[in-house]
């Protein structure tokens, strides 16, 4: 029965594949968002948890849109006083408070920003990958910058360098270059704090203090403590995290309904397709029906031949994803918040097994009525061919 299907579905090879290639854009389209979002996830939970952090202070405001720019090292419009600082590592549940201050130097003739950010050594309790591949790990004056594995590439510059910055007119040396570590530091430019806070006109200002508690179950009093520091909100990482992935969850719904109509639609393509076979072979049909074959026969007849298209859908679905995924990676990542810079094209063995059965049970439904449909022909309609 295999054979003969294969050798039906090769007699109209045109329409044939044009059926298969819907169902390749509705499976690569399925297969995109889930690996998408399952790769968000995991990318978002892995880089708050190298954070170190429970929670952040940053200035009044959105606190959710606060803390996302703080985390991808960009500039906020408002900031925090110092005395934050001091109040919060005051608090008896607080091990590890620092400070940091973030700005964006526009550099127009490049086409970029850099992203500028000051800290003190307490920021290294909170950076487990803070690692050098070439230079030392701190900084060896008030005058030095240590860059990201990126920034240093971009600026073609490595430790022992003189560093000038001509928006502020700073002059630095380069004490250091971090090893590539796959979150947003790769792409800054690191200063100590007061060397920021002269350089930005913030004197004894900050962006933001982030916080790792000495227990993490002291979080809630740690934070209504901490809540009445003036000047300053307390945002947790559980909630950002479980707040930017109830957008993302409601956005990919919407995408998901996008791809779900596309898998209607190549429902719709296997319908016309083995309709139209259907009713091209009524003869042949007849005839075998008028040699024995059962209706149950003729039924899997068709539906096999709804099968071997719905193979090679998914088969090609597959590949067509794997080809454009790192295209629209690129894209899906300017419009989700909190983007992690590593690859968010996350493809597990339960995503395929989930595209290719839903690609089966479409299959399956389009070559319902035209399976039912042949097994209904009667014998006598083959005399009447003749």
């Amino acid at each position: 029965m295999l054979k003969l299907a294969l050798r039906n579905l090769l007699r109209r090879p045109l329409r044939n594949a044009l059926t298969v290639l819907g169902l390749a854009v509705g499976v690569a389209v399925l297969v995109c968002l889930l690996a998408f979002g399952h790769g968000y996830q995991r990318a978002l939970s892995t880089e708050l948890d190298h954070m170190g952090l429970q929670l952040m202070l940053v200035p009044l405001g959105c606190p959710y849109d606060a803390a996302a720019r703080v985390l991808k090292g960009k500039s906020l419009e408002h900031s925090l006083p110092e005395s934050a600082l001091a109040e919060a590592r005051r608090d008896p549940a607080v091990a590890v408070a620092a400070p940091l201050l973030m700005a964006t130097l526009p550099r127009p003739k490049e086409g970029r920003a850099d992203l500028w950010v000051g800290l003190d050594e307490s920021a290294l309790l909170l950076k487990p990958w803070w690692r050098v591949s070439a230079g030392t790990n701190w900084f060896t004056d008030q005058n030095s910058v240590i860059l990201g594995s990126a920034a240093a590439e971009t600026e073609m510059r490595q430790p022992g360098d003189r560093f000038y910055s001509p928006e502020t007119g700073q002059r630095l040396r380069v004490a250091g270059v971090l090893e590539a570590s796959g979150t947003s530091d790769d792409s800054l430019f690191f200063v100590p704090l007061r060397t920021a806070q002269r350089m930005f006109d913030q004197p004894n200002r900050l962006t933001a203090v982030a916080i790792r508690l000495r227990d993490p179950a002291l979080l809630r009093e740690a934070t209504e403590r901490l809540q009445k520091i003036p000047g300053a909100q307390v945002v947790t990482l559980t909630e950002m995290m479980g707040t930017f992935l109830n957008l993302v969850g409601a956005v990919r719904t919407l995408l998901l309904s996008i791809a779900f109509v596309a898998v209607a639609v190549s429902v719709l393509g296997v319908f016309n397709t083995l309709l139209a076979a259907v009713v091209e072979r009524t003869n042949e049909l007849s005839v075998m029906r008028a040699l024995g074959a059962s209706r149950l026969q003729i039924i899997s007849l068709i539906i096999m031949e709804a099968l071997l298209l719905n193979a090679a859908g998914c088969i090609a679905g597959i590949f067509l994803s794997l080809a454009v995924g790192s295209g629209l990676e690129t894209v899906v990542k300017h419009f989700v918040p909190l983007a992690p810079a590593a690859s968010l094209m996350s493809l597990t063995a339960l995503i395929l097994l989930q595209c290719v059965s839903l690609g089966a049970a479409a299959a399956v439904l389009g070559g319902l009525y035209p399976a039912w449909r042949a097994s209904q022909l009667q014998p006598v309609e083959a005399l009447k061919a003749t």
